[in-house]
């Protein structure tokens, strides 16, 4: 008897749906909405990024430079890696710095 090919057919749609589901969603903010110096950064950053790239930052203080953290994740092949990547090196900054906010995606409304 041969095996039945359709539910394989069914499955994989499935499978990918789950595996979308399940990427990670991060916190995010708009370039407006951070301190002048972090603003600042990100007009220089920003040319930098090109398609893939992300930005992430966390900050105690609207002025206090010691208490802003920032990170890119600049050269990457997908957006999903420079997110988390980007997420990663942000949230080791902090934690040098003590700032005590968490971590969020800089991104364009």
């Amino acid at each position: 008897m041969a095996p039945n090919t359709c539910h394989r057919w069914m499955v994989a749609p499935l499978f990918l749906f789950s595996v979308a589901v399940y990427a990670e969603s991060f916190p995010t903010i708009s370039p407006q909405k951070l301190p002048e110096a972090l603003q600042a950064q990100w007009v220089r950053d920003r040319p930098e990024l090109g398609r893939y790239g992300h930005c992430a930052a966390a900050f105690d203080s609207q002025i206090d430079g010691a208490k802003m953290a920032w990170s890119c994740a600049i050269y990457v092949r997908l957006s999903a890696q420079g997110e988390r990547l980007a997420m990663k090196l942000c949230g080791e900054r902090a934690a040098l710095l003590k700032v005590k906010s968490p971590c969020m995606l800089v991104v364009e409304p």
